[in-house]
């Protein structure tokens, strides 16, 4: 069980929570399937960038091989997105990301939240350029980097400071490998957050994934 609290004024806390960073390659690997991108983003504290489309459309490999791959752009989403890509004509996945729009040109882009990967935060149609690219997918981070401490004793004691209007999600491991959101989302409120986690497993380790 979490339990929240939100505080005007920062705490003293002991312990800092530390998890390893995902390490990047040469060109953006991408995820095939919603379930594999979805456990890829929880486990390194990411969002998703969908990219539905087909191999044979322009459009898309534009915005998947060149913009993408950009130098503008591919290292915001090496650090901060899991990649997927649905080919539209052998898969379903995309559906849910597209309700409502009627006919529409490819590719179909969309940011998502790995706490809730049936929705999306914002999608777009066919191209955009590398600039509105990398602002696009800025916008949906936080300006500052999330420093997440943690105290133990009966139950884990986190806290961290927030952005307004940043949301954010708690995620927990007993391994560093494989993990778990913990609650729902946390809103930002310019201050910092404190959060009681009631599971007193041993040896737990913590971290936050926030998004705008």
């Amino acid at each position: 069980m979490i339990r929240t609290r939100w505080s005007a004024v920062g705490m003293l806390w002991a312990v800092v929570a530390a998890f390893s960073l995902p390490a990047f390659g040469a060109t953006i690997s991408w995820k095939n399937s919603r379930t594999g991108a979805v456990e890829a983003a929880r486990n390194s504290a990411r969002l998703i960038l969908l990219l539905a489309g087909r191999d044979t459309c322009g459009n898309c490999q534009y915005m998947k091989e060149t913009v993408c791959e950009s130098a503008g752009v591919r290292p915001v989403l090496q650090a901060n997105y899991v990649c997927w890509y649905c080919p539209v004509d052998y898969s379903t996945e995309w559906y849910a990301y597209a309700s409502g729009l009627g006919s529409f040109t490819l590719p179909l882009i969309c940011v998502v939240d790995p706490g809730d990967a049936t929705a999306y935060l914002d999608r777009t149609t066919a191209t955009q350029t590398v600039s509105a690219f990398s602002g696009r997918l800025g916008s949906h981070l936080p300006t500052q980097p999330i420093a997440l401490v943690l105290v133990r004793d009966t139950v884990s004691h986190l806290a961290w400071e927030t952005e307004s209007p940043i949301r954010y999600r708690v995620l927990r491991s007993q391994n560093l490998k494989a993990w778990s959101f913990v609650g729902g989302i946390v809103p930002g409120t310019g201050s910092t957050v404190s959060i009681d986690d009631t599971y007193t497993a041993p040896g737990c380790f913590y971290k936050v994934l926030g998004f705008r």
